[in-house]
């Protein structure tokens, strides 16, 4: 009888211990995404019609809503295409960008588990740390922003930096310093993270840069492209059209012209020779990532971290543009790391962004 009670006493002490650990222990939360849309300041009243607000997709990691003291670094990831927050979210957004005749015919490696269970994995893993990471959309009326202050489009820079930063900050519980800010990017989004950072080192700590447009004399070549898409003359973008449309959009960005309607450019090649046009050859040089080095040096060589990468395959022949700048890099002393890899211009997305993932989260505070 004695041993029965004492038995009973050892149950209940333990049911109690248990009931009280689990009223003190709270489940740790996990990660999700939330969609946001934001008032830009820098994209209000653009002569062309952009819209000023901005859907921002943002992933937040296991955790983020137990502890409200706790506050974590932020990553910016900035698409290339689709032109919409959803480019690393949602596999289907890339219908219209694969096949026939676009230049991209392989579909980007999406994780079958989803993004947000594919990042919660890296951070299990330990390949990164903990972070918020943050989606912007940063498409416009002629596709392509290259995130840049166009007085047709509208400032996409100022955007980014000032109006999404602040944001940011405001609203989520983040490292509020450069020290805790990584930017990073694929194809224009590697133009414009590469830009972003050596320009606004002050807001920026860790650069990486996808199959960027970092060496815009490069597309200069692209003049016979555009011409045999035009075989009856320039009529302005076309969705059927690559090349011309991408040179519609990078001329809104760097060559506006109010004063030229329809489209409000000054285009850099002449139809129908495909001749390159000097003075707008040189205002879109003036945007050149290579070129923005030598007033930005100081900027660039304070990141703690630049990463660089491209494929051997790339569709357009990026690998050339991002070797360039990697040697002037080299020969102004800046440390980078540069990798090539065997694949496209966007096929490896997730497998490459996940070497870009782990290099930022290892720079960072």
């Amino acid at each position: 009888m004695e041993k029965s009670l004492n038995l009973l006493m050892v149950m209940a002490i333990f049911m109690l211990l248990v009931s009280c650990e689990s009223d003190e222990i709270e489940p740790v939360s996990q990660s999700r995404m939330e969609f946001k849309e934001l008032k830009s300041e820098a994209l209000a009243n653009n002569p062309i019609g952009n819209s000023d607000l901005r859907k921002v997709q943002i992933y937040l990691p296991k955790g983020y809503d137990n502890d409200n003291s706790k506050k974590y670094p932020v990553i910016y990831l900035l698409h290339g295409l689709p032109f919409t927050a959803e480019s690393f979210t949602d596999p289907s957004t890339w219908d219209p960008y694969i096949g026939g005749a676009s230049p991209f015919q392989i579909y980007p490696d999406f994780p079958e588990e989803g993004f947000r269970s594919w990042v919660d994995g890296l951070i299990l893993s330990g390949k990164m740390n903990s972070a918020i990471l943050v989606m912007p959309d940063a498409g416009n009326v002629y596709g392509f922003s290259f995130y840049t202050n166009s007085i047709l489009t509208g400032g996409f820079e100022d955007y980014i930096v000032n109006d999404l930063v602040n944001y940011i900050d405001a609203n989520y519980r983040t490292l509020s310093n450069k020290d805790g800010r990584a930017i990073i990017g694929f194809s224009q989004g590697g133009y414009g993270a590469v830009k972003l950072a050596m320009k606004h080192s002050d807001v920026f700590s860790v650069v990486a840069g996808h199959s960027g447009a970092l060496y815009l004399d490069g597309f200069f070549e692209m003049g016979p492209y555009i011409i045999a898409e035009n075989p009856d003359g320039l009529t302005g973008p076309d969705p059927n059209k690559f090349f011309t449309s991408a040179a519609y959009a990078m001329s809104s960005a760097w060559s506006p012209n109010l004063e030229n309607p329809p489209y409000m450019v000054d285009f850099p090649f002449k139809w129908p020779s495909g001749d390159i046009v000097p003075e707008v050859r040189e205002r879109w040089l003036k945007n050149c990532a290579f070129n923005l080095l030598d007033d930005h040096l100081d900027g660039m060589s304070s990141l703690k971290g630049i990463y660089l990468d491209c494929g051997s395959l790339d569709e357009l022949q990026m690998y050339g543009m991002v070797d360039a700048f990697a040697a002037k890099l080299n020969a102004v002393g800046v440390d980078y790391t540069h990798e090539t890899f065997e694949g496209g211009h966007f096929d490896k997305m997730f497998s490459r962004l996940e070497q870009s993932l782990a290099f930022a989260s290892s720079k960072m505070n």
